[in-house]
């Protein structure tokens, strides 16, 4: 049996577990509150990977948390390896409070029982639709123009995006972002990303992530001020119109719902759309 060894995955090395990893992961591996755990044998082979977010580390009020965002291995061994590594060195360096996990697959909720955490099944916080799906929203075909006060981020300056960033983490919007005050500008997709122009300041965002494998992901909806719900309506609205002047119908976007109002929005733009089956966990950590 060949020796394992645990790495963290790093710039210099992420190449060697870019199979393992997909192109989405390796890609969020470059934001501030990701970590990587690398398997790697005595020939330097990659064998396995464990990559997790920090959540709450810059809340005063919450304890510090991990999601586990992937878990891939070529067997037990290797998936206890990492899970012990995990407990050793990440739990401890980064004073995580407790871990939680969701994956569609249940053998990878097993593993994870088999280290100490719950299980349980239920609807997964992910849904998914095609472009074309987007485009047959009602309010969306009914949108024949946009008024001027709807923009792209792209057509606004860096001064205007960097107070309407600041303006949002003051008011606790930071949508399923945890690094939403590191990401760079650049980061968001700044066509299908959109805002709300009032008296030359930023009073909105629907933010739009193009994901490497070419998947769209909103990221953050919030606006404020009068008539904040149309505007919302006028945003959405845009950044499906030029998505489609953009991308294939069969794109797929993919809404995370981690909050009862991304939960009953989706409910109320796709009444028969839900999530498929996963698995969820949790366990309390001690370091």
């Amino acid at each position: 049996m060949k020796q394992m060894d645990i790495v963290e995955i790093t710039d210099e090395n992420i190449e060697d577990f870019e199979e393992l990893l997909g192109e989405d992961v390796k890609s969020d591996l470059s934001r501030e509150f990701y970590r990587g755990l690398g398997a790697v044998d005595d020939d330097g082979e990659a064998k396995g990977a464990f990559v997790y977010e920090l959540l709450a580390v810059d809340d005063d009020d919450e304890d510090t948390r991990s999601a586990l965002r992937l878990l891939s291995a070529d067997s037990e061994d290797t998936y206890s390896a990492l899970h012990q590594a995990y407990r050793e060195f990440g739990v401890e360096e980064d004073e995580i409070a407790e871990s939680v996990y969701q994956f569609d697959e249940e053998a990878l909720a097993a593993s994870c029982e088999k280290e100490g955490f719950t299980k349980e099944s239920g609807e997964s916080e992910f849904v998914r639709f095609t472009l074309k799906e987007a485009g047959e929203i009602p309010f969306v075909t009914k949108v024949k123009k946009f008024p001027y006060y709807i923009a792209s981020i792209g057509e606004i300056s860096d001064e205007q995006y960097r107070a309407a960033v600041k303006n949002c983490l003051f008011a606790g919007q930071k949508g399923i972002l945890e690094d939403f005050g590191y990401l760079k500008r650049e980061w968001f997709d700044a066509e299908l990303s959109t805002c709300l122009i009032t008296d030359n300041e930023i009073n909105g965002f629907f933010l739009v992530r193009t994901m490497p494998s070419g998947i769209l992901m909103p990221v953050l909806l919030y606006g404020y001020g009068a008539d904040y719900v149309k505007n919302l309506v006028l945003m959405l609205a845009r950044s499906i119109r030029t998505a489609e002047q953009k991308y294939p119908p069969e794109t797929q976007i993919v809404v995370r719902r981690t909050k009862k109002a991304t939960h009953d929005l989706m409910k109320k733009l796709f009444p028969k759309l839900n999530g498929k089956e996963a698995f969820f966990g949790s366990r309390a950590e001690e370091w």
